[in-house]
């Protein structure tokens, strides 16, 4: 039940974006440029960045407390 709403957040929040993606590219008449198809693979790969900086805290936290402990 936990992942279903994980996946269901992470399908709203990645549809919104590429949304507002496409949106943006629409009005300024650019088309599918680059960076458009760029921006388009970061709003599904944006968790990606997210967990790297939460292990990174986590791992952090971690070795803070090894190091006092072992001090």
């Amino acid at each position: 039940m936990f992942e279903a709403a994980i996946v269901l957040l992470y399908g709203l929040v990645a549809a919104v974006a590429i949304a507002i993606t496409m949106l943006e590219g629409w009005a300024n008449h650019d088309g599918l440029t680059f960076h458009r198809l760029a921006g388009l693979i970061a709003c599904l790969l944006w968790p990606l960045t997210l967990l790297a900086f939460v292990l990174h805290g986590c791992a952090v936290r971690l070795l803070t407390r090894l190091s006092r402990s072992m001090a």
